[in-house]
């Protein structure tokens, strides 16, 4: 059954809330998949390592940071006056295989496979 035109808005208006979305806002920009790298490589580190590492200012990798956390990309925890990140790994994965699952439901609404 060909895709209607409402069904396309309806995968439009879903794509739109997926590519919208905190995760994939959070990793759109090189300078935090930068900061991604450097957690992978070096692991848990306070914001000072992490910003000795980066050219920017200090408050703009915290900033940056933030908002990996906020997207729940980042584990934060705070000893004393330090705040140290890392990746959280399961929780990236978890986010990613949701979006696939929206993905594999939109599909069929847009664009359907044809026979090869």
């Amino acid at each position: 059954m060909a895709p209607t035109a409402q069904s396309r808005q309806r995968a439009a208006r879903a794509l739109r809330e997926i590519l919208r979305g905190k995760l994939l806002r959070a990793l759109c920009e090189p300078a935090r998949t930068e900061l991604l790298e450097f957690l992978t490589v070096n692991g848990r580190s306070d914001i000072a390592t992490i910003a000795a590492a980066f050219p920017q200012d200090r408050s703009v990798i915290s900033r940056h940071l933030a908002l990996l956390y906020e997207a729940g990309v980042l584990r934060r925890d705070k000893i004393g006056r330090q705040v140290f990140f890392e990746m959280d790994g399961p929780v990236v994965v978890e986010q990613l295989e949701k979006i696939l699952d929206r993905f594999r439901t939109i599909v069929p609404l847009c664009c359907p496979s044809t026979p090869t």
